[in-house]
């Protein structure tokens, strides 16, 4: 990939999470790209799957979830396996 793709380990995730209690609830946000940089807001359902990411010029992120085939994959491009929560 041409881009770095950022992310943080499960870790870096676990060390930040450490301090919460037990019924602490998690979300994560996102920039919605209004010019204001309004916080949109990405339930978590509890989900989590291994995933193929792959660059985007549809994505805001400039990353999207190949398909399942690698169907969107170019030939040359190494998709980066991650972990997705959802």
């Amino acid at each position: 990939m041409a881009t770095t793709f950022k992310t943080i380990t499960k870790a870096a995730l676990l060390e930040a999470l450490e301090d919460l209690d037990d019924n602490d609830s998690i979300a994560v946000a996102s920039d919605y790209g209004d010019r204001c940089h309004t916080q949109q807001l990405h339930r978590l359902k509890g989900n989590i799957e291994e995933v193929k990411v792959r660059e985007s010029a549809y994505s805001d992120s400039g990353f999207a979830v190949a398909d399942e085939d690698g169907g969107e994959l170019d030939d040359n491009e190494e998709p980066l396996t991650v972990y997705l929560l959802s």
